[in-house]
This record gives structure tokens, sequence and C-alpha cells, in this order.
């Protein structure tokens, strides 16, 4: 399957990202399936750093390969999903580790409902359920897009760089 980064940086290997700011997943390396995406990011990216130029790194990932990877996959923005994006984006995730986690993208057009949740929950635990529920709904109306966060060596090993577009 080709998987797709979009950057600012042009690099031969990729690497596990220490972020500046909370991600839905933690630190790692993100792809996408979606080129549309990725293309978007690497604007979005030069836009916000103020240098570089839009990159898109395109990979081979052999899908075969996760059954040899401790994989988290979420096939559906569900509550579990949720929790676990909020876990990382408030730096609170004290699970299992994995080599790679693969779920809906929580977006620049989604964060409001995510950050109204986490909002809700930081100031009534009791009525989590309740803004679960809420939350999840209003994320049902969105098409989210996917992402496919490397997160150890083991798993980066197995991306195929097979080439560098300017966007």
């Amino acid at each position: 399957m080709k998987l797709y980064h979009g950057t600012n940086i042009r690099f031969d290997t990729p690497k596990i990202i220490q972020p500046n700011r909370a991600l839905d997943f933690g630190a790692g390396f993100y792809t996408t399936t979606d080129i549309e995406q990725a293309s978007v990011w690497a604007k979005v990216v030069v836009r916000r750093s103020e240098k570089g130029i839009p990159l898109l790194h395109v990979y081979e990932f052999d899908d075969d390969f996760q059954e040899k990877l401790n994989v988290k996959h979420f096939d559906t923005a569900n509550r579990e999903w949720l929790d676990f994006v909020c876990n990382h984006r408030l730096n609170m995730y004290s699970g299992d580790n994995y080599d790679l986690i693969i779920g809906a993208v929580a977006n620049d057009n989604t964060m409001p409902v995510i950050q109204s949740y986490m909002d809700a929950i930081k100031t009534n635990e009791d009525d989590r359920n309740f803004f679960a529920q809420v939350a999840l709904r209003q994320l049902r109306v969105d098409r989210l897009k996917d992402q496919y966060v490397f997160k150890t060596e083991k798993a980066l090993q197995q991306l195929k760089t097979l080439k560098v577009i300017k966007l």
C-alpha cells in the first residue's frame, strides 16, 4: 500500500518525531493513505512554520507486515478512539506501547468537537459518557481521513521511500 507524508522538509529516512504539541497518537512518524490529506498538511506546515516548501513523501508499506508488529487499529471513530486521542492530546496516555497505530485523524474540522469534549470531561468527569455520546454523534457527520503512525524503529524500517514530490 502507498502511504504519504506531507512536510516542508526533504529527508532521506523517516524518523520518529517528538512533537512540539500534543498529537492524536503521540510521538511518531505520521502518514496517511490519502494523498489529498498529506498535500494539505504539507501546505499547512509551510504556512505555520513560515519556511520550506510543501513536499509530499511517498512510501510503500507492506500491509502484511502488520502481523509482525504490535498494532493498534481503530476501525472507526468510536468511544475507545475518542478517549485514546484525548488522552494523548492531554498528555495523559499511560496504556500499551505500540509499533503502529492506525485510525481516524482528529483534524482542524473535528478539533472543535474534541476540544469541547476534553473541556467538558476536565470539569465534569461524572458526565463523561454523555459528553462522549454527543461528541461521537457530531463526529459521524465528518468523513474522517486515516492516519498510520509509526511509533518504533521496527515499524519505520518497513517503509520504503518511493519518491518525494514538490507541490
